[in-house]
């Protein structure tokens, strides 16, 4: 699941000045992170994650309940499942994601209580989006710079 990126932000900046500005030992330099930490807080809350990122993860999540709650047939969880994603609201699109991905919490402790051979199919489709939203959420992330970090 996607961190906020409010939390992403605050971890830089106090990386930066917990740890990188300590060692920085040039005038210009510490100047320098100074400005990098600036722009980020002041960044921090003008930020917002793209509409499409979490309209894919909602109609995504969607599908995999109302399969989870079909392959369960009459059975109680089916109905737990169904309330939760009848409870997600239509919008906007990033509480939609969020209650949808409550919902898949409400739709998995359901599962859950079902012996394997009855809940299985349920747990496949809800595995599904799972495994189909990692591949999204990495899918918008920049190539690595390890490899110039490594060097210094």
């Amino acid at each position: 699941m996607t961190i906020p990126v409010e939390a992403l932000i605050d971890g830089l900046a106090r990386t930066l000045t917990d740890a990188v500005l300590p060692d920085v030992t040039s005038r210009f330099a510490r100047g320098q992170l100074f400005a990098v930490v600036d722009v980020l807080r002041n960044l921090r809350d003008r930020l917002e994650v793209k509409a499409a990122l979490h309209e894919a993860e909602a109609a995504s999540a969607t599908a995999a309940l109302e399969r989870a709650a079909a392959a369960l047939g009459r059975d109680a969880a089916a109905a737990r499942i169904a309330g939760a994603l009848a409870a997600a609201p239509a919008g906007p699109p990033a509480e939609r994601a969020a209650a949808l991905r409550a919902a898949l919490v409400t739709a998995l402790e359901a599962i859950d209580a079902l012996p394997p051979e009855a809940g299985g199919a349920a747990r496949a489709a809800i595995a599904e989006h799972l495994a189909a939203q990692t591949m999204r959420d990495l899918a918008v992330l920049k190539p690595s710079l390890f490899g110039e970090i490594s060097k210094g």
